[in-house]
C-alpha cells in the first residue's frame, strides 16, 4: 500500500535509507569488534596457554630432584652400612664410593638447574605479567573508541532524518505517528548534538587526538540523499557532515550545547 500523504511518505522513505545505512554501520561494527578484541583475546589465550605449559616443567624438574635425592641418600646409606662391616672386599668399596660420587653429582647438577629455572621463571613471569597488562589495557582502550565512535556515527545518522520527521506536517510531524505534538517551545533542537566543541549531551570536550591513530582507516561518511539536497526549506542544509574527526564541521551555537545540569531536562522533553 503506498503511503498518501506527502510528508509521511518522504520521511519513509527516508527513514528507509537510514536504517539500510544503519545496517551498514552495524556490520563494519562487529568486523571492527572482531579485530581489536577478539583477535588480541586469541593471542592472548594461546600467549596463556604457552606459558602454562612452560610453567610445567618446573614440577616435572622438581620431581627428577626428589628422586636424584632419594637416590643419593640411599647410596649414601649403602656406603655407610660397607663402612661398618668387618669383612669388606675391595671391589664392593670402590663401587658403593663410585655409585655415591655419581648420585651426589647427579643431585648437585638437577639443584642448580633447578635454582636457574625458578630464576629464570620468576623473572619471565614478571616481565609477562607486565607485557600483556599493558596489551589487553591498549585492546580494550581501542575497543571502546571503536564502539564510541561506531555509536557516534549512528547518532549523526539517526539525527540526520530527524528534519524530514519534523516536516510531515505542520504540527511537528510525531502526530502522524500517533504520539503527542508538543509545544513548539518543549521540543528539542534540530542541532546536532555532536559538534567540534564535544558532546552537546554530555558537555565533555572531545580530544583531537583520540581516534587519529585507532580508525585512520575506517572512518565513514554520513551520505547525503539525492532528495535532501533539493528542498527549498532549508531542512537539509548542513546535514552532509563527516564523522570522526574528518572533513569541516560547522561550529555549533552555545545555546544549543548542553551540560550536565540541564541535560535530563532536555532528553526528558526531547520528541524524535
Amino acid at each position: 500500500v503506498q503511503e498518501t500523504h506527502t510528508g509521511l511518505s518522504n520521511a519513509y522513505r527516508k527513514l528507509g535509507r537510514v536504517i539500510q545505512t544503519a545496517g551498514d554501520y552495524h556490520a563494519a561494527q562487529a568486523t571492527a569488534e572482531a579485530t581489536t578484541l577478539g583477535d588480541p583475546l586469541e593471542y592472548y589465550s594461546s600467549d596463556a596457554f604457552i606459558v602454562k605449559e612452560t610453567l610445567t616443567n618446573r614440577p616435572i624438574l622438581l620431581r627428577e630432584l626428589i628422586q636424584a635425592q632419594q637416590t643419593a641418600r640411599s647410596k649414601r646409606a649403602a656406603a655407610d652400612r660397607l663402612k661398618g662391616s668387618s669383612s669388606v672386599r675391595p671391589d664392593k668399596v670402590d663401587e658403593a664410593i663410585s655409585a655415591l660420587d655419581e648420585a651426589l653429582g647427579h643431585e648437585t647438577y638437577l639443584t642448580k638447574k633447578t635454582q636457574r629455572v625458578t630464576s629464570n621463571l620468576l623473572l619471565e613471569t614478571r616481565r609477562w605479567f607486565d607485557r600483556t597488562s599493558s596489551d589487553v589495557l591498549s585492546s580494550l582502550r581501542e575497543y571502546t573508541l571503536r564502539q564510541i565512535e561506531a555509536e557516534r556515527r549512528t547518532l549523526a545518522l539517526l539525527e540526520s532524518v530527524r528534519p524530514d520527521v519534523r516536516a510531515i506536517d505542520s504540527f511537528g510531524g510525531p502526530s502522524r505517528l500517533g504520539r503527542a505534538s508538543h509545544p513548539t517551545v518543549r521540543r528539542s533542537s534540530l542541532a546536532s548534538s555532536q559538534g567540534p566543541k564535544g558532546d552537546a549531551w554530555s558537555g565533555v570536550p572531545r580530544r583531537n587526538d583520540s581516534l587519529s591513530r585507532s580508525i585512520s582507516g575506517s572512518t565513514v561518511v554520513v551520505p547525503v540523499l539525492a532528495d535532501e539536497a533539493a528542498n527549498g526549506d532549508g531542512t537539509g542544509k548542513g546535514r552532509a557532515r563527516a564523522l570522526s574527526g574528518v572533513g569541516s564541521i560547522a561550529e555549533e551555537d552555545d545555546d544549543d550545547k548542553l551540560d550536565a545540569r540541564n541535560a535530563a531536562s532536555r532528553l526528558a522533553t526531547s520528541t524524535f
